[in-house]
C-alpha cells in the first residue's frame, strides 16, 4: 500500500470513529486526532446515547433534530425562563429562536430551535473527497469588500485572500482523498455563500456533471459576516446532513436547500424575515424545522415533498401560505393555521395524507386558491375552526368542498 493510500485509510478510520462517538452522544472537537478520542469517549452519556425527550406542545430542538426539552402548554404558563442552551465544541450558542414572552403570547404548540455561530467567527464547510481523479474542488461565493474573504482549504496549504468585490469562484486541488474543513474568514465587508445563480451552488456546478462535487459537502457551520444565504447556495448538496445558521442571517434565498436529501433538521434564526421559493423542496429526510416569529409568509413549494416532516408550526404573523407549500408532507399528523393567515394557495396541503386534524384559527375564512388546497384529505380527518365561524367556513368559496370535514373548535380532540 502506498503512503497516500495509507494516509487515506487512516483518515477514513478516524472519521468513522468520530462519527461513532458523536452518534452515541459524545463530543468530538473540530479537527480532533486519534489521541483525543479517549477524552471524547468519556463525554458519552451514561447508556451510550443522548437522553430521549418525548415531544409535547412546546419542543426545543438542537441543530441535529434532537429534542432537548419539551413542555405542555400548562407547563409553559408557569415557566420563568427558557431551557439552558445546549453546548457543542466549536460552536457558540446564541439562544433559542423564540423568546419566552412570545411563546406565552402565542400560547399554542410550537417548535423552538437553538441558534449557533462558530466560536472563531469563521464559516466552515466540511467536505469528503472519496474519488481519486476528482481532487480539484470548486468554490463559489460573493464578497462585498476588496480582499474581504480569506480561505483556508484545510490541507496545510497557505490560506488565500481574494481581491476585488462581487461574485467569486476558484478551485483548489487536494493531494489525496479524505475529509477536509474549508474555512472562510470574513475580514471586512460581508459574504454570501454561492453566487446566486441556478447553475452553481457553493461547491460549483449543479449540473449532472457537477454532482460529484456538490455531494462532497457533509456539514456547514456559518460564522460572522454572512447576512444572506444566497439562491441555490446548497442546491443539490445531497449529502449535507446538518447546518447551523447564526442570528445575523436575514434571508434564505430561493432553491437554497432544494434536493438536500440528507438534511434532517434545521433551525431558522429569529433574524430571518424571508424564506425563498422553494427553499426546502424535496428535502426528503427533513424531520423537524423551527420557524421564528419573524417570518411573514410561507412561499410556494417551500416544503413540498417533505416526506419525513413530522412536526412543523406556522407561527402567528404568517399571512399567506403559497401554492404547494406543504404538498405531499405525508408524515404530518396535525397542522395549525394561525389567526393571522388570510390566504392559502393552490394545493398547499394536498397529499398530506397523514394529517388527522387541522386547527384553523382565523375567524374569517382564509381565501383558498382553489378546491385543491386539501386534495387527498383523509376521510377521517377533521378541520377545526372557531365555533362562531363554522357556517361561514362551510359556505365560503372553495371551503364548501370540505364542508363535511369542518367542526367547531370546542369539539377538538386533545
Amino acid at each position: 500500500m502506498s503512503i497516500a493510500s495509507s494516509l487515506s485509510a487512516l483518515a477514513a478510520a478516524k472519521n468513522d470513529i468520530a462519527e461513532a462517538i458523536t452518534a452515541k452522544g459524545g463530543t468530538v472537537g473540530t479537527g480532533a486526532g486519534f489521541t483525543s478520542f479517549a477524552d471524547a469517549i468519556a463525554t458519552i452519556p451514561s447508556g451510550g446515547a443522548p437522553a430521549s425527550v418525548s415531544p409535547k406542545d412546546i419542543n426545543f430542538y438542537d441543530y441535529d433534530g434532537r429534542i432537548v426539552a419539551a413542555w405542555t402548554l400548562s407547563e409553559l404558563a408557569d415557566k420563568e425562563e427558557l431551557p439552558p442552551n445546549p453546548s457543542h465544541e466549536g460552536l457558540t450558542a446564541q439562544g433559542w429562536n423564540w423568546t419566552l414572552a412570545d411563546l406565552k403570547a402565542e400560547n399554542a404548540p410550537m417548535n423552538v430551535g437553538q441558534m449557533y455561530i462558530t466560536d472563531d467567527g469563521k464559516t466552515r464547510l466540511y467536505i469528503r473527497i472519496s474519488q481519486y481523479g476528482r481532487m480539484t474542488v470548486p468554490l463559489h461565493w460573493y464578497q462585498s469588500a476588496d480582499s474581504g474573504v480569506t480561505i483556508d482549504w484545510g490541507d496545510n496549504s497557505t490560506p488565500e485572500t481574494y481581491t476585488g468585490t462581487g461574485d467569486k469562484n476558484t478551485t483548489h486541488t487536494y493531494a489525496s482523498v479524505g475529509d477536509y474543513v474549508i474555512t472562510l474568514e470574513v475580514t471586512s465587508g460581508t459574504m454570501r455563500l454561492g453566487n446566486g445563480f441556478s447553475g452553481n451552488c457553493v461547491l460549483g456546478s449543479t449540473s449532472t456533471a457537477g454532482r460529484v462535487y456538490t455531494s462532497m459537502l457533509k456539514k456547514v457551520e456559518i460564522g460572522n459576516g454572512v447576512l444572506d444565504i444566497g439562491n441555490y447556495a446548497f442546491y443539490t448538496c445531497s449529502s449535507l446532513t446538518s447546518i447551523t445558521i447564526p442570528n445575523s442571517v436575514t434571508n434564505i434565498g430561493t432553491n437554497t436547500f432544494q434536493n438536500g436529501y440528507s438534511l434532517t433538521s434545521i433551525t431558522i434564526p429569529s433574524s430571518v424575515t424571508n424564506i425563498g421559493n422553494p427553499a426546502f423542496y424535496t428535502c426528503y429526510s427533513l424531520a423537524s424545522i423551527t420557524i421564528p416569529k419573524s417570518v411573514e409568509s410561507i412561499s410556494a413549494n417551500t416544503f413540498q415533498n417533505g416526506y419525513s416532516l413530522t412536526s412543523i408550526t406556522i407561527p402567528s404573523g404568517v399571512q399567506s401560505i403559497g401554492n404547494n407549500a406543504f404538498y405531499a408532507c405525508r408524515s404530518l399528523a396535525s397542522i395549525t393555521i394561525p389567526s393571522s393567515v388570510t390566504n392559502i394557495g393552490d394545493s398547499a396541503f394536498a397529499g398530506c395524507r397523514g394529517v388527522a386534524h387541522y386547527y384553523v384559527y382565523p375567524t374569517i375564512p382564509p381565501v383558498l386558491g382553489s378546491t385543491s388546497v386539501f386534495d387527498g384529505i383523509p376521510s377521517d380527518c377533521k378541520i377545526y375552526v372557531p365555533d362562531e365561524s363554522v357556517e361561514s367556513y362551510k359556505t365560503a368559496t372553495n371551503w364548501t368542498t370540505y364542508a363535511s370535514y369542518i367542526y367547531p373548535m370546542s369539539e377538538r380532540e386533545s
